[in-house]
């Protein structure tokens, strides 16, 4: 089990290149994310208007950026010895957990009082009931690479055969 830990967490890693997420106002998509792009605190526009504007820039996402380096220091555990198994659940949990704080910080409210504070034009008369936050593929590959990665480290961690 522990020489396949290493391959989930690096697709955990990967998949912040994915979409992460697709925010959408009144079913019509108005702004996406991939992962890299979150831990950032970017979202792009996506509507026709504001496709020439760059993206809005938010503030560093504390947690993502944590958990991005949780998932490093996994990886780079994974590679060595399976003593250090425990060190690799423990990072693959807590990047696990990190990313579910990180996706907490994206609230329709928040996006619309950031969208206000960026001076995003008509966005005084829109409700934040109408925003609609949809988590995509690279999220869920992330949340579940690493709980495939805890699960093996785990089961390394129980089986005496194992190296």
């Amino acid at each position: 089990m522990w020489r396949y830990v290493k391959i989930p967490k690096a697709i955990a890693l990967l998949a912040f290149l994915l979409p992460w997420m697709t925010v959408s106002c009144s079913n019509t998509k108005v702004a996406e994310a991939n992962g890299w792009e979150l831990v950032l605190g970017r979202i792009r526009p996506v509507m026709q208007a504001a496709s020439d504007a760059p993206a809005h820039a938010d503030k560093l996402n504390i947690y993502l950026a944590a958990a991005v380096a949780l998932i490093v220091v996994g990886l780079i555990f994974s590679l060595m010895r399976k003593r250090l198994a425990p060190v690799v659940v423990a990072t693959s949990l807590g990047a696990l957990a990190l990313i579910w704080a990180g996706a907490q910080q994206y609230t329709p409210q928040r996006l619309a009082d950031a969208a206000k504070r960026g001076g995003e034009a008509g966005m005084d008369d829109i409700a934040t009931s109408v925003i609609r936050i949809d988590w995509q593929i690279g999220y869920w590959v992330a949340l579940g690479a690493l709980l495939v990665a805890a699960l093996l480290a785990f089961l390394a961690i129980r089986d005496p055969d194992t190296r």
